[in-house]
């Protein structure tokens, strides 16, 4: 089996797969299953998503400071434009992780699809639901929709009374958080689809279907 840090590989070629029997297949089909499950909803990886939110509105709050020097006519122009690229320094590595973790995301939902595909396994299948991990994923991504969304919508509406730079820092606030809630919604949702319809009813004791 991997480690922790890698992924479980996709299954073998179909003109190389060796199992001796179909109970060895459906227990490695299991092992690979819950590991990807595991990985796709570990705490882990919403608190990396949410770092790198952290991590983009700070950049983003330094920016908006450098744009708000250039309001004013007596401000030092050149600290100014040093707050641009220090907001920069930050924003681009966040917005690079954002879109590594999204691959991420992309290849462990491909590989958890690679593994159901091998052979029904209702009985294990219904244990991967992770409906309370899901839950947890969704009800914290919602709060930061709302938050992002509420923030966005203050900075939009009140643009006479503030400058410029504390315009962009609401607005561009508000979108950043709301693309991290929205992003972890995803996953939560994604998952849930994705393991709605790949159990089926799980057998009646002594009917067949499961192994053990």
């Amino acid at each position: 089996m991997p480690s922790r840090t890698t992924l479980p590989p996709p299954p073998p070629p179909e003109h190389l797969r060796a199992w001796p029997d179909h109970e060895s297949l459906l227990a490695d089909r299991a092992r690979a299953i819950g590991e990807l499950r595991r990985r796709g909803l570990a705490v882990p990886r919403l608190l990396l998503l949410w770092t790198y939110g952290v991590v983009a509105v700070l950049g983003w709050a330094v920016f908006s400071l450098g744009l708000g020097a250039f309001e004013d006519r007596n401000a030092d122009y050149v600290t100014g434009l040093a707050e641009l690229v220090l907001g920069l320094f930050f924003l681009v590595p966040a917005v690079i992780g954002i879109g590594f973790d999204v691959a991420g995301d992309r290849t462990v939902r491909g590989r958890l699809d690679a593994w159901a595909a091998l052979a029904p396994d209702p009985e294990n299948d219904y244990r991967m639901q992770a409906g309370a991990r899901g839950a947890v994923w969704l009800g914290l991504s919602a709060v930061l929709c709302v938050t992002g969304f509420a923030l966005a919508v203050v900075g939009a509406v009140q643009p006479g009374s503030t400058g410029v730079g504390a315009t962009a820092y609401f607005v561009g606030t508000g979108v950043i958080v709301l693309v991290i809630g929205v992003l972890g919604a995803v996953r939560a949702v994604g998952h849930r689809r994705w393991a709605g319809p790949v159990p089926s009813p799980v057998p009646a004791p002594g009917t067949g279907g499961a192994h053990r």
